[in-house]
């Protein structure tokens, strides 16, 4: 990882309220790889290193362990969201998974961000909250993994428990529950947490003084899709027929505090076993314009026929009748023929003997959702008529780069269907070379309008394309943190390979096309500050092969090209591919190696190994027009930060070591001396 990203670069890269996760596949586990600063303060610098099963509870680990691994196996970015009790608040994350292969390895790169939780959830999470705030009966909140999150007062009294001896304790792991019961227990929680509604089960339990009382309980899990995110978990004390009274008492207060939560929340239709209206909330009367004697006793046929067919009519009353939940889009007729969309769900309610005896309909309106969906379709119909007319690549994202829209031109010029664009982010068709830039305009549009870029982009088969695009940034007037970014691009591919072929020329020898002095000039500094940020060595090798007049005097010319040609790939081929061998002219090359030890004597032997596999090349030699040549070269050495530190520096130090080798014989070094 150390030359894959820093953790310096890392923490500069993903700077903000998002946690941001670099980790590594191994085998079916997780490895924190870097953290940013975000993350680190939620689960602390000492995660790096550690195994993901270590630090996750059984279920997060679950979840995000299915998604990393679906994300690797498609080789693409995978979204999913989740919900987490903390502080006694329901909390939304949404994050981004995005596979990267590193050499052999997997590596997944998660962007975690907190989102208001929706409508739906909160109006569950509300409804329960007041459940626990205001019920008679003992109730604790539980996560799906059993762990307390809260107990009420009851609970406490009941049991004499503090509420510092309750949290964060597993609920099977509480003194008053024997051991006999733990099993069946642990049985109703695995059920609840995967989205059962466990209702009036008799167990038994222990006080503190070890008496042993009967309850009635029940759990319920707070749902999100398939997902519990907690467990409500009612007691109701059965231990003294005499405490009848009070408990009736209890539930006829529950299911007030019950239906005035309902009430507030959504409109509430509840129909008997014929599918016949019993009753209806004032919600439910607002929204459909009818009075309640109009509707009680009525068949149950608001639902608007010009939108639902009958087999999809068929289908919800199929999952009724098996006893499950239907959830769906319906669309209503008011009383004054009007329509208006609700996003529903039928709940079975069932007796004692698990019996269907009616139906519980649950509505939240969406009708304005659904007219700005029907706005949006009419002015991206305009849009579309205007865009794909044109030969420009148009592509709209969100502030995150995140595909809105994408023209067709991406397909004619980058073999893309605009199908396989759209909620995918921009930088995953922008080639390497161009995602630093790309990301830096993402992190700091703020404030800009127009912006001009050049992006080299990845058409699906791997041709590179390079594009110029005027960027205009959209801002939200009423919302001053949103944006929409258009880019209106064409392609230039033709023309920067030309501007390409001119800067190779630029910065490399004609000869054997190595490097040249003023490529090492550009580099050097880059090298020098990856050499202090990773606290190592570079060797500057400055060589000189002996005798190379005597083969440009006796062969020619061509001859001698030829000789300097084959002498540059001997040093390529015998260097690390991190290394930087130079051309400076004639048969004086410079060879830069990087990443060296700051021990001496480890670094000598390192050095020492590629010099003797530069000698051992040259030994072999090569073959020009039928003459064998096998050179030998004299080599200087300096090395940063012992002898120099800068370049020029370095140079005179390595040339004039270069000067006092040769002073000694053919095929030696010396090396600079440290004062």
């Amino acid at each position: 990882m150390e030359y894959f990203l820093s953790e310096a670069q890392f923490n500069q890269l993903f700077i903000g309220k998002d946690f941001v996760y670099l980790m590594k596949r191994v085998q079916d586990d997780y490895q924190y790889i870097r953290l940013n600063q975000t993350a680190q303060s939620l689960l602390s610098k000492e995660a790096i290193g550690k195994m993901l099963s270590a630090i996750s509870s059984s279920r997060n680990f679950a979840i995000i362990q299915e998604n990393y691994h679906l994300a690797i196996a498609l080789n693409k970015q995978i979204d999913y969201v989740d919900y987490a009790y903390i502080e006694s608040e329901v909390r939304k994350y949404e994050t981004s998974v995005r596979p990267i292969m590193f050499g052999d390895e997997h590596y997944i790169l998660a962007i975690t961000k907190e989102l208001v939780c929706d409508r739906n959830i909160e109006d569950k999470f509300l409804f329960m909250r007041s459940v626990f705030d205001h019920a008679f009966f003992s109730t604790v909140i539980l996560s799906a993994d059993g762990v307390i999150y809260e107990a009420n007062s009851s609970f406490m009294e009941d049991f004499e428990l503090g509420n510092d001896k309750l949290k964060q304790q597993l609920f099977i792991d509480l003194s008053i529950i024997p051991k006999d019961e733990i099993e069946k227990i642990q049985n109703y929680l695995k059920r609840a947490a995967l989205g059962e509604n466990i209702g009036e089960k008799l167990i038994k339990l222990h006080t503190l003084d070890k008496k042993e009382r009967m309850y009635l309980v029940s759990l319920f899990p707070v749902m999100q899709g398939d997902n519990s995110f907690a467990i409500f978990l009612i007691m109701q004390d059965f231990t003294q027929f005499t405490e009848q009274k009070a408990e009736l008492r209890s539930k006829s207060h529950g299911l007030e505090v019950f239906k005035a939560a309902l009430n507030y929340a959504t409109s509430i239709a509840i129909l008997d076993i014929e599918g016949n209206i019993v009753e209806v909330n004032d919600l439910f009367l607002n929204a459909s314009g009818f009075t309640a004697d109009e509707l009680i006793g009525q068949p149950y046929n608001l639902i608007e026929p010009r939108y639902h067919t009958e087999t999809f009519l068929q289908t919800i009353n199929e999952t009724l009748d098996v006893g499950r939940i239907w959830r769906g889009e319906l669309c209503y007729r008011t009383k004054y023929h009007a329509d208006y969309w609700v996003e529903a769900a039928i709940v079975p309610l069932k007796n004692e003997f698990g019996k269907v005896e009616q139906y519980l309909s649950i509505n939240y309106d969406i009708t304005d959702k659904k007219r700005m969906l029907t706005e949006l379709k009419n002015i991206e119909r305009t849009f579309r008529l205007i865009t794909e007319n044109t030969n420009d690549l148009i592509v709209i994202t969100n502030e995150d780069g995140i595909i809105i829209y994408a023209s067709p031109s991406y397909r004619i010029y980058l073999g893309y269907e605009i199908v396989e664009l759209q909620g995918q982010f921009y930088s995953n068709i922008v080639d390497e070379e161009s995602k630093k830039e790309w990301q830096s305009f993402l992190n700091n549009f703020t404030g800009q309008t127009d912006t001009q870029l050049e992006l080299l982009l990845k058409a699906k088969d791997g041709t590179p394309v390079w594009t110029e695009g005027n960027v205009t940034v959209v801002h939200d007037p009423e919302r001053e943190t949103v944006s929409q970014i258009m880019m209106v691009s064409r392609e230039i591919t033709h023309r920067k390979e030309r501007e390409n072929d001119l800067l190779y020329l630029a910065y490399h020898d004609s000869l054997t096309q190595l490097p040249n002095r003023r490529y090492l000039l550009k580099e050097f500094p880059k090298l020098l500050a990856e050499a202090h940020t990773n606290n190592v060595c570079l060797a500057m090798l400055y060589i000189d092969g002996d005798d190379f007049k005597d083969v440009n005097d006796q062969y020619g010319h061509d001859t001698g090209d030829e000789f300097i040609r084959n002498f540059g790939n001997i040093l390529i081929a015998s260097v690390r591919s991190h290394d930087l061998v130079i051309r400076i002219g004639g048969d004086e090359f410079i060879v830069i190696l990087t990443g060296l030890t700051r021990d001496t004597e480890a670094r000598n032997a390192q050095m020492m190994h590629i010099i003797n596999r530069i000698r051992n090349e040259l030994k072999k030699g090569w073959t020009i027009d039928n003459h064998h040549f096998a050179p030998t070269a004299s080599i200087g050495i300096a090395y940063y930060p012992d002898h120099a530190k800068t370049l020029d520096s370095l140079l005179d130090l390595a040339d004039q070591a270069l000067y006092k080798a040769k002073e000694y014989g053919k095929n030696k070094l010396y090396i600079t001396e440290t004062h």
